[in-house]
């Protein structure tokens, strides 16, 4: 069966497709989910002559994809008739109707199967309006070596993280040498951080009725750790605060770190022949404060695919994406592609057990947490920016963390009562 591969580059483009029975465009970048696209496009097509599947080759570039499909659903384009979302996107596309609700499309069964913390962030008015396709997270990578040699168990608890860092930093004697490295600069990574510590502590963005709560004594009390863990132990270099995730990482191949704390893109050049810790570390799950060991610390992003509701072939669309992000499609993506799988019995698979660091980052997601985009919709950009600027003013001690986070509280319940 022919299937045809067109590069679209432009808005008008977007909709100069149009859909006819049974005819289907899928829209993805083609690095993002890498050959799988065009194996599951063949497979699918094979089994199902009667619909023909066109690849429209968008940006790898988030911000550009996201002003292509935001020019064609304004216009009501039916095409693309599937497409791909950042996570934090699917929340602001489910409110604005431009991604039609999978409720009724697909069974309770098929949707039931995925990560529940990933379909948190394209649930809106308790409908599913994008399922996940691939995962990345936030992991704790550590020196296994220095914990050999000082005798140490693998930290569970930030109090113990503590405790470690200062075994090692004293025992090393080195002032190059820092217990813990991450990704504190005023961006979108350390809101995620954020979010890390303070689900690890039983908090979070919000309470238990739904209600923004991000200046509860659990947060409070978290982001105070974070900055006494800079200011008081000591136990980050100043320049964490202007660090972005591969500074980070670049501090803890140097060898000049105990412990970090970014997403997994990083586990591969700490691992690469040429990198001076490849034999020397290694990985485990957010860790979380006493008395909270089953708390959702992985915050988690990833990349999903919904339907345009303009599609003139809805139940088609919805019957392929069934068919690409099932389960048999999600681990061949996984053994061969190194694509992290959204539905966990994935994990599970004997075919799995050849990617041991895959299947960790799975059971590190089994405690995943998302960014409170679903319910912020429009506003997350502004949200994620309130929270950034006053972590930022707590971990530089410009307010107190109290002050900071009221403030916060503050701006978010103004700016979501808009």
């Amino acid at each position: 069966m022919k299937f045809t591969i067109p590069v679209l580059a432009t808005a008008a483009a977007l909709t100069a497709l149009p859909a006819v029975a049974q005819d289907l465009v899928l829209s993805i970048g083609s690095r993002g989910y890498g050959p799988a696209v065009e194996r599951n496009i063949a497979s699918y097509t094979a089994a199902n002559p009667g619909v023909n599947i066109e690849w429209n080759k968008v940006s790898d570039v988030p911000g550009e994809t996201r002003k292509l499909y935001v020019t064609g659903l304004t216009a009501r384009s039916p095409t693309p008739d599937i497409y791909a979302v950042d996570v934090i996107w699917a929340g602001e596309f489910a409110q604005r109707g431009w991604l039609e609700p999978l409720n009724g499309l697909l069974d309770d069964a098929t949707i039931g199967a995925f990560n529940p913390s990933l379909l948190d962030a394209s649930t809106v008015e308790g409908k599913v309006h994008a399922l996940p396709l691939y995962a990345d997270g936030i992991h704790f990578f550590y020196r296994s070596d220095l914990l050999e040699k000082y005798g140490l168990e693998l930290p569970r608890t930030w109090q113990e993280v503590l405790a470690a860092s200062q075994t090692i930093t004293e025992g090393e004697g080195n002032p190059q040498l820092y217990g813990f490295v991450s990704m504190w600069a005023k961006i979108e990574g350390l809101f995620m951080n954020w979010l890390a510590f303070a689900n690890g502590n039983g908090g979070g963005f919000y309470d238990a009725e739904g209600n923004v709560a991000v200046n509860s004594p659990a947060n409070i009390e978290a982001t105070q750790f974070m900055v006494d863990l800079l200011h008081e132990h000591r136990m980050a270099p100043d320049s964490i605060l202007n660090a972005r995730p591969d500074d980070a990482r670049t501090l803890f191949q140097q060898g000049r770190a105990a412990f970090l704390m970014v997403q997994d893109f990083v586990h591969a050049p700490l691992s690469a022949d040429n990198s001076p810790v490849a034999d020397k570390f290694d990985f485990t799950r957010v860790p979380y404060f006493e008395g909270h060991e089953d708390a959702n610390s992985t915050t988690m992003g990833g990349w999903f695919l919904g339907i345009n509701p303009n599609s003139a072939n809805k139940q088609a669309a919805a019957d392929f994406l069934a068919y690409f992000t099932a389960e048999e499609q999600q681990l061949a993506a996984a053994v061969e592609d190194n694509r992290a799988p959204t539905i966990p019995s994935v994990y599970e698979d004997p075919a799995m057990a050849g990617n041991d660091v895959l299947a960790r980052f799975g059971a590190n997601y089994d405690f995943g947490v998302v960014r409170p985009s679903a319910g912020s919709g429009s506003k997350y950009p502004r949200v994620s920016e309130i929270m950034q600027l006053e972590i930022t003013n707590a971990l530089h001690r410009q307010k107190t963390v109290e002050e900071a986070l009221n403030d916060a509280q503050q701006q978010l319940e103004a700016l979501l009562a808009e």
